[in-house]
């Protein structure tokens, strides 16, 4: 893979002097030259810069007044904040350990510093990534079409959850300290007025309205189980479903070749196959469980068969807590309030950024000048196209 000519920083020609017997070549070269790009890193990644302030007493009133450091120099912190943004971004997208990072300063670096600075630095790197990560908040709940799903989490070895809220536009995350709908009230308000894409969790069906859709992902997983069973009944009950669904979905997926009225047809004769089985009397135990959500649920978990709005999955919520879970595995949580605040806004920077196209790196350096400097705070909102 070639770098873009606007990525080049610097190209050397090689031009050969005499041919392998040692004649002289002629001056002009022979068609176009072959190219070799190599990235490389600098022989000092670091610039250790001290600045002296000196103070000069006026003649007149006797008062001392002090030399002022440049623009981009924060008075009293060791590092920059390209640096502060680096150790920031590995700490969040790498999963390093302040250990790891106090290593990579030292052995990298040639930088050596304490763990307890890199905490200082981290902390730092929060407090810069609070208001773009409130903006968000905010921002949310106004969203037409939402996905959300929820994973433990440890600080201290008390449990904890880890929620997200998320679009094709953002992940916003929140560790919270219950897995009830309480949590989607604070964010979402007591009634959401959108679509909020979930799986079957008790606090979704609780907070849900009624045209929620429900991850229909889950359900066909479900109905694989009862394949599996013992009970001559349950299979049955699985593969006839299964057979439907079968159906329902190879339909769904040439919506855009079907006629609408023909495609209409289909899938109401399809749901209504569906829901006629599920809702027959003397049927197995795990059938009937079942059974009762498809008729308790009907409307929503196939209200994507009609709104191209609403994805028949909730793969936008699970795949968007993935990279927390990630982190779960390798940092075995969190051990403050200021560690939970740091990982749900760095995920929710890490998560954003990636989705819209943006360097992460880039939007730490954003939110620390406007932390440090003032200016405009960089806006984690997705902007309309």
């Amino acid at each position: 893979m070639a770098f873009g000519p606007e990525r080049v920083d610097e190209t050397e020609h090689h031009h050969p002097s005499v041919c392998p017997l040692g004649h002289p070549l002629e001056p002009e070269p022979t068609g176009a030259p072959k190219v070799q790009q190599v990235a490389e890193l600098r022989e000092g990644p670091v610039v250790v810069t001290e600045h002296r302030i000196y103070g000069h007493r006026c003649p007149i009133c006797q008062a001392i007044v002090w030399g002022t450091l440049p623009p981009g120099v924060v008075e009293g912190q060791l590092f920059g904040v390209r640096l502060q943004a680096l150790m920031g971004y590995m700490k969040g997208s790498l999963h390093a350990s302040y250990s790891a990072l106090a290593d990579f300063c030292r052995d990298v670096l040639n930088l050596p510093v304490s763990r307890s600075h890199l905490c200082t630095v981290i902390s730092r790197v929060s407090e810069a990534l609070a208001p773009p990560y409130q903006e968000l908040q905010e921002h949310v709940p106004t969203e037409a079409v939402l996905h959300v799903d929820e994973s433990g989490w440890k600080d201290c070895g008390v449990k904890y959850w880890i929620w997200v809220f998320c679009t094709t536009g953002f992940s916003f995350f929140v560790i919270a300290t219950s897995r009830s709908s309480k949590v989607l009230q604070e964010i979402l308000g007591e009634v959401y007025g959108g679509t909020l894409g979930s799986d079957f969790f008790s606090a979704y069906v609780k907070y849900a309205n009624r045209l929620q859709p429900f991850c229909l992902a889950h359900r066909i997983r479900d109905i694989k189980f009862l394949t599996t069973l013992p009970d001559e009944n349950e299979q049955r009950f699985g593969r006839v479903l299964l057979l439907q669904f079968k159906r329902l979905f190879h339909f769904w997926h040439l919506r855009q070749k079907i006629p609408k009225y023909r495609y209409g047809r289909l899938m109401l004769r399809l749901k209504t196959r569906i829901l006629t089985r599920a809702g027959r009397d003397h049927l197995s135990p795990k059938s009937a469980t079942l059974a009762k959500r498809f008729g308790k649920h009907g409307a929503s978990i196939f209200r994507f068969l009609f709104d191209p709005a609403v994805p028949p999955t909730n793969n936008t919520g699970e795949q968007g807590i993935r990279g927390s879970v990630i982190d779960r595995r390798i940092t075995q949580g969190s051990r403050s309030l200021m560690g939970r605040q740091w990982n749900a806004r760095i995920w929710t920077v890490l998560g954003t950024c990636r989705k819209q196209g943006r360097s992460a790196w880039h939007f730490i350096q954003e939110a620390l000048n406007a932390h440090h400097f003032g200016g405009p705070v960089p806006s984690l909102v997705p902007q309309p196209a």
